[in-house]
């Protein structure tokens, strides 16, 4: 059987309603099989991150569990030292050959147009493009420029006022983040107080 696999990482700190949208549409538009969320262990070029690597594995599995054709893999979490994407490409895809034998793949990188505009910069570039093909999803406005060497295909999505810094301020300042993660997600921070400062009565939402 032939599959075709999008890949989507990130830091998912938390994990919203834009990352699956992105990764809706690019799942309908190259007609993808399934989406991986790869929650990032240490990224190399960031400062270290607000939510632990367990609680941010733990809501992509929850937002998985609302869309089915996501699936949730721990390979940066584990792995030791700073994450590279041309390293969790191998490692996927040397999983997929020894639970799938017999099978083959076909794999998308899904990227947001400021990543792409870096592409060049990340390690092993040229590595990357020959073992997938690459998907950049873009908002009203952003630039959609190809890189002669890392030809891309560009998606519009919609241009969602969401970004993760936001809602960790949003909770953090007790306003509700209702309607920018799924439920389970917005359960899951709201009970384990994950990006308050301090304990604090808050509107969060309905919990239920």
């Amino acid at each position: 059987m032939h599959y075709r696999i999008g890949i989507l990482g990130g830091s998912f700190d938390p994990i919203h309603l834009a990352h699956i949208e992105a990764a809706r549409t690019a799942r309908e538009f190259s007609v993808l099989d399934f989406v991986y969320l790869v929650p990032a262990g240490n990224p190399y070029h960031r400062e270290p991150l607000a939510g632990s690597a367990a609680a941010r594995l733990a809501m992509c599995e929850l937002a998985a569990q609302e869309n089915n054709w996501l699936k949730v893999t721990d390979v940066d979490v584990v792995r030791s030292g700073n994450t590279y994407t041309v390293d969790t490409l191998t490692e996927l895809r040397e999983e997929f050959e020894q639970l799938q034998p017999g099978d083959s793949a076909e794999w998308f990188l899904i990227l947001g147009a400021d990543a792409y505009r870096d592409f060049p910069q990340w390690k092993d570039p040229e590595l990357i493009s020959q073992c997938v093909s690459i998907l950049v999803v873009a908002r009203p406005g952003e630039n959609h420029t190809q890189h002669e060497s890392f030809p891309c295909t560009f998606i519009d999505i919609p241009g969602w006022e969401i970004s993760s810094s936001g809602i960790r301020q949003r909770f953090e300042q007790g306003d509700s983040i209702e309607g920018l993660v799924t439920p389970s997600v917005r359960k899951y921070i709201t009970q384990h107080n994950l990006y308050a400062s301090s304990p604090k009565t808050a509107n969060h939402g309905t919990t239920n």
